[in-house]
């Protein structure tokens, strides 16, 4: 049986015949559920509306919506929608990397980072690439995991540094580890267990704790290390995901908080907090960078090869 030759066939006719502006309109219907609300919003009449459907659903062959007191995406649609969405988001990438390259930028990167990413790796990466590409353009957008490997499975986000988990793995994008970074229980600086010559778990169940949410990888360390010390968790006094007000909490009490490992030193460093060394129980989720493509575009190539090299640069410092 004779195949359709490349950029041919049935599958490149409804490509021609869409546009990027139906695509749109495809989202508005998914996200509204009725033609009237997408006729208002796209100002336009609601037959204009219908009529624009009709003609995507006879490019493609397929129903998208079934139709009654409300529209719902067919499974026809929601592969339609998924594939609405990454070509806008596509469309929008292009254009804004063609705007920077009118500026004079040599590429643009939007670059999703976590905290433990943010307060050292991502910096000095920075600097890197303002040697070595000084016409690259950065776009950084810091988030937790939660909310940032979305972004990148979507396109809306090129690359992203931060915790490397079994979400991420699962995820089927390409990445690599860059450094470990481990939690450390941090506090005041003058607080009474900095004074302890041989301190356990169960010593800091006399102060308050502040605690990463509950249902967080990090929580659930937590909770682990006091199980396999024969203790209860303390129940925190609060939960925070802000290093800066879990910095300031500890700073003007009595409370315990994990923070990275990184954090850790920066502000022992700067004589903000001290450590104690007590280490997690279980292994920790490395730092890592990750990103959409196998074969991404050379701006891209050129952040992940910065970051690995800091990555190993940090690497090689830490004990």
């Amino acid at each position: 049986m004779d195949s359709d030759p490349p950029g041919q066939g049935p599958a490149a006719d409804w490509a021609r015949r869409l546009r990027l502006r139906q695509l749109q309109l495809l989202q508005e219907l998914a996200r509204r559920n009725s033609l009237t609300a997408v006729a208002e919003v796209l100002h336009l009449t609601q037959p204009a509306v219908s009529q624009q459907l009709a003609e995507i659903e006879s490019a493609l062959g397929v129903p998208l919506f079934e139709r009654g007191r409300g529209l719902r995406p067919t499974p026809f649609g929601q592969a339609a929608l998924r594939w609405a969405a990454e070509t806008l988001a596509g469309a929008r990438r292009l254009d804004a990397e063609l705007q920077a390259l009118r500026e004079g930028a040599s590429g643009r990167v939007r670059l999703g980072v976590m905290l433990v990413a943010a307060l050292e790796l991502v910096p000095r990466t920075v600097a890197r690439l303002a040697v070595e590409d000084p016409g690259l353009r950065l776009v950084v957008h810091e988030d937790i995991l939660q909310g940032l490997l979305p972004r990148l499975a979507d396109g809306d986000l090129d690359v992203f540094v931060g915790r490397i988990d079994d979400r991420v793995r699962n995820a089927g994008l390409p990445h690599a580890t860059l450094v470990e970074d481990r939690h450390c229980v941090a506090l005041r600086v003058d607080h009474p267990l900095t004074r302890r010559r041989r301190l356990t778990w169960a010593d800091t169940l006399s102060y308050p704790w502040v605690m990463p949410p509950d249902e967080t990888a990090l929580r659930r360390a937590v909770v682990s290390t006091f199980a396999s010390e024969g203790l209860a968790a303390p129940r925190p006094r609060v939960e925070s995901t802000s290093l800066a007000a879990t910095q300031a909490i500890l700073r003007g009490s009595d409370s315990l908080g994990l923070i990275s490992g990184t954090a850790g030193r920066i502000a022992r460093g700067d004589g903000l907090l001290g450590t104690l060394g007590l280490v997690l129980a279980g292994d920790e989720a490395p730092v890592g960078v990750v990103w959409r493509h196998a074969q991404p575009a050379p701006a891209v190539t050129r952040v992940v090869q910065a970051l690995r090299a800091e990555g190993a640069l940090l690497g090689a410092r830490r004990p």
